[in-house]
């Protein structure tokens, strides 16, 4: 089986995948290059793994209908748009796309900023996007490639977990998230994880 893991950072999710099946064939792809260059000489001797630096906006054309599984993890939320990004990793995969991101009955566009500097015509310089989209949103742009099956899966989550995470990391990280009410909380927003498994 061959797997894209698209936004793979360094390539943490090979290790669980390896031990499902050791023989599985895997491609990461970043566009942070320290992630890459970690990744690479971390696995240098793994001859299943690849690590390419790219970019989730530009799929190359050598990776149209090469995978039997994509796989795109906490990204989608992360990026100014929704559309470009999520043709892509359909585009990559020949079987399943699958894809964790904040999903809600409303698209709801956001920033969370690290610092209050704006630029002269006030717009923030140093933040992180944290967008929710909805799911007809998704339903569109899905069926604008394709007649394919989509699922929505609920994010199950251990919440003593995260929130003991929440306790030993907040003061060194801004905007890590925490569970209130079986609702998980970064700041001041509301996070509603859900798995999207898109089936060609």
């Amino acid at each position: 089986m061959k797997v894209l893991d698209m936004g793979c950072a360094a390539g943490h999710y090979y290790n669980t995948l390896n031990k499902i099946d050791s023989k599985i064939k895997y491609c990461g792809i970043d566009s942070t290059k320290k992630y890459i260059d970690f990744a690479k000489s971390h696995f240098k001797n793994n001859k299943n793994i690849n690590f390419l630096l790219g970019d989730i906006y530009n799929l190359p054309k050598n990776l149209v209908d090469q995978f039997d599984i994509t796989f795109c993890c906490n990204v989608l939320l992360h990026l100014p748009t929704l559309s470009e990004p999520l043709k892509n990793l359909i585009y990559s995969t020949k079987k399943y796309c699958i894809i964790r991101t904040l999903i809600s009955d409303k698209t709801h566009l956001s920033k969370y900023l690290y610092t209050d500097e704006l630029d002269k015509d006030g717009n923030p310089i140093n933040f992180v996007h944290q967008n929710t989209y909805s799911f007809e949103l998704i339903q569109k742009t899905v069926s604008s490639v394709g007649n394919y099956k989509i699922e929505f899966i609920e994010d199950k989550f251990d919440q003593d977990q995260i929130n003991s995470e929440f306790n030993n990391f907040n003061k060194a990280q801004s905007a890590v998230t925490k569970v209130i009410n079986d609702i998980q909380i970064a700041g001041s927003k509301v996070f509603q994880w859900k798995w999207i498994v898109i089936t060609k």
